[in-house]
C-alpha cells in the first residue's frame, strides 16, 4: 500500500513537470510514436456468456480497438478452449487476440493448455502461472511458440528485474500505480528494452498510453474505459491504435464528478 501510495505523488508529479515543459508526458519521455496499438479485456471476462463476449468484441472493433483478449482459467480446460475457438472463429485470423488465465494454472496444466492454444497464433498468454513463478514462466516461455505475458501483479522494478532476468516473459506488463509510479516503471522499460522485450502495461490507459508510446520496442496498451468518468477529455482511438494526446502532461483534467467526489479532510481513528 505504501508503494501505490507513494505512485500517486510521483505520478502527478511527472504530469506536473511535462505541463510545465508544454509538452505531452510520452514527448518528454522521448516518444517513438503518436500512437500505441490497443486491446480490449473488459468485454470478455468469464463471468459473461460466449454470446456476450462476441458482441462485445464487435463493439470494440468498431469503436476503433485492435485487438481482443478474453479471459481463460476454468476448472473446465474444455470449456476454455472452447471459449477460445469461438471467439477466434468469429473474430478471423486477422484480428489479435490475447487470453489471459490470471494465475489460475499450476506448471503441468500450463504447459498443455498451452500446446493447444498454439493453434489459435494468440498474440500472448497471460498469466498462466502464480505471479511469483519467474522459473515457471521461463521455462512456459522457452517451450511455446505462443509469447508469454506476465508482470501486472508485481510490486517494484526489483521484483521485475526478477521476472526480465530470468526470461520469464516475452511481453512484461508492469502496472504504474502498483511499482510506486512512473520513475520506477522507466527502470523497468530500460532493462525490458535492454533484453529486447516487448512492453503490454496493465490497466491504467490514461498513464500507460504515454509509457508505452515512448517504448523503444513492440508495446500494446490495454483499453479499460473504467476510469474514465474521471476526466473530462476521452483518449481517442483510431485503426486499432490509441493515439497520444497533444496536450500537455497526461493530457487530462479532472470531471465534475470527479471533484465531487474529491474531499479535503478526513479523520481516522485509530481503534
Amino acid at each position: 500500500m505504501a508503494v501505490q501510495a507513494v505512485a500517486a505523488f510521483d505520478i502527478a508529479l511527472w504530469d506536473l513537470k511535462a505541463r510545465r515543459a508544454g509538452l505531452p508526458l510520452a514527448k518528454l519521455l522521448g516518444a517513438h510514436r503518436t500512437a500505441v496499438p490497443c486491446y480490449n479485456t473488459s468485454g470478455g471476462f468469464l463471468s459473461l456468456p460466449v454470446e456476450q463476449v462476441l458482441e462485445n468484441a464487435d463493439t470494440a472493433l468498431a469503436r476503433g480497438i485492435g485487438g481482443i483478449k478474453i479471459k481463460v482459467g476454468q476448472p473446465d480446460a474444455a470449456a476454455d478452449l472452447r471459449r477460445v475457438e469461438t471467439v477466434r472463429g468469429h473474430l478471423g485470423d486477422g484480428v489479435p487476440m490475447m487470453v489471459d488465465a490470471n494465475q489460475q494454472w499450476d506448471r503441468a496444466t500450463a504447459q498443455r493448455i498451452g500446446r493447444t492454444l498454439e493453434q489459435f497464433q494468440l498474440a500472448w498468454i497471460e498469466e498462466p502461472l502464480d505471479a511469483y513463478d519467474a522459473e515457471g514462466h521461463a521455462a512456459l516461455a522457452a517451450s511455446l511458440d505462443t509469447p508469454v505475458a506476465t508482470g501486472e501483479m508485481l510490486t517494484g522494478a526489483e521484483e521485475h528485474t526478477r521476472l526480465i532476468e530470468a526470461g520469464a516473459a516475452d511481453f512484461v506488463q508492469p502496472d504504474a500505480p502498483r511499482v510506486g509510479g512512473i520513475t520506477p516503471f522507466l527502470r523497468v522499460m530500460a532493462l525490458a528494452d535492454h533484453k529486447g522485450l516487448s512492453l503490454a502495461p496493465h490497466f491504467a490507459m490514461e498513464v500507460h498510453l504515454h509509457l508505452a508510446a515512448a517504448y523503444p520496442g513492440a508495446a500494446w496498451v490495454e483499453h479499460f474505459d473504467w476510469l474514465e468518468p474521471l476526466f473530462q477529455e476521452r483518449l481517442e482511438l483510431r485503426d486499432g491504435r490509441m493515439c497520444v494526446p497533444d496536450r500537455p502532461g497526461l493530457g487530462l483534467s479532472l470531471s465534475d464528478r470527479a471533484r465531487a467526489w474529491t474531499v479535503d479532510r478526513c479523520e481516522a481513528s485509530a481503534g
